[in-house]
């Protein structure tokens, strides 16, 4: 799957770029062998992201910006790679550790108090799964053959699986303990992931403190339910207009009557590509049946013609459409779009009726429809 929070990963650009309220990270290490440290901004609930970084001076380091509201933050330091989770509010942060950043703690303001508390429990479990990796990579090193070892990839795999399951139980209790701390709302948004289940994630929301929802943090979070909300199985699907290779305009409403899958693609996307044979497969199955499908394509103008190769490259019959703005494909972006592939089946009312369908799923979804009626 291609994501838009990849961005995380990134070094985008520095913080100046930022407008808002002035703050201040200083920062002491008393015994690090770090000599530089970069500092991540990653917003997790617009899916955003911006970097900066700065040598470690005898210790100590500073960083200074300007943000419009608490965000997390990521201090990721070298050659010893270590990390530390935060808060980034107006005014002075310090993060003070007797050694290495492994071991800081943020202090100043009420964010980082409070994740504080989040800490406490998600630690343990980070802490499990990292010695967990260094032993099986130190086997690994040893035992080069264990990289086709299926017992042995099956075993990391289940603790991996294990790990994640561990760590959404221990933000749902979070959440639920601790309706009054702002730190929930991160729990909350790492418990959802980036399509959460409404009927899940939206009680546990409302079930916060009426502060901690009209928060800074609340109110973004709060908006991204309710956009998500009008994407979701049961709501209309959103009508839009996008024109096609020919440079034609293609309406949703056009097909109106028809099933439609809504697919959301491109051409650098890998997963999508591997899964175009599939949707060429249904589609050829059950285009006699009022199916029909729709390409939205989140390539950029430079890669148009990248993009008509890829359609004729995986014989793609049915009508494609792009602005060319990337990521910022406005049907993307009123789609709540924030990895590819993703799609969604609108019934003839213009009812989104099921979303990302793929592989086997796609054709249960399909012949539930159709051959149910034959």
């Amino acid at each position: 799957m291609s994501y838009r929070s990849l961005l995380y990963l990134m070094l985008l650009p520095a913080l100046a770029a930022a407008q808002g309220k002035s703050f201040t990270i200083k920062g002491k290490l008393a015994d690090s062998k770090s000599t530089k440290i970069y500092l991540y901004i990653a917003d997790i609930i617009t899916g955003t992201s911006r970097s900066d970084s700065t040598t470690i001076d005898k210790g100590s380091f500073v960083f200074k910006g300007e943000l419009q509201t608490p965000l997390k933050a990521i201090l990721f330091s070298v050659p010893d790679h270590n990390r530390l989770d935060f808060y980034i509010e107006a005014g002075t942060i310090q993060i003070e550790s007797k050694d290495s950043l492994h071991n800081a703690l943020a202090r100043g303001g009420k964010l980082n108090a409070d994740f504080i508390e989040l800490r406490r429990v998600t630690d343990p479990l980070d802490e499990q799964m990292r010695s967990f990796n260094k032993m099986m990579q130190a086997q690994l090193a040893a035992s080069p053959q264990k990289e086709t070892d299926v017992d042995f990839q099956r075993q990391w795999d289940a603790k991996r699986r294990s790990s994640i399951v561990q760590h959404q139980e221990a933000n749902l209790n979070f959440v639920k303990s601790n309706p009054d701390n702002l730190a929930s709302i991160y729990a909350l948004a790492s418990l959802a992931g980036s399509k959460p289940n409404l009927a899940v994630i939206r009680p546990l929301f409302l079930g916060l403190n009426e502060p901690v929802r009209n928060s800074p943090l609340g109110k973004l979070y709060g908006q991204k339910l309710e956009k998500l909300s009008q994407v979701s199985v049961g709501a209309l699907a959103p009508e839009f207009t996008q024109t096609d290779t020919a440079g034609r305009a293609v309406a949703l409403k056009d097909f109106r009557g028809k099933y439609v899958l809504i697919d959301f693609w491109a051409s650098w996307c890998g997963p999508c590509r591997a899964e175009n044979p599939n949707l060429v497969k249904a589609f050829e199955q059950y285009k006699n049946n009022n199916f029909t499908v729709i390409g939205v394509s989140l390539d950029k103008k430079s890669a148009r013609q990248a993009w008509l190769n890829a359609i004729a490259k995986d014989g793609l019959p049915w009508t494609q459409v792009s602005d060319l703005k990337g990521w910022d494909n406005e049907v993307s972006r009123m789609y709540s779009i924030e990895s590819i592939p993703e799609n969604f089946l609108i019934d003839p009312a213009g009812k989104i009726i099921a979303t990302n369908l793929r592989g086997a799923g796609l054709n249960q979804k399909l012949s539930e429809l159709f051959d149910s009626k034959k």
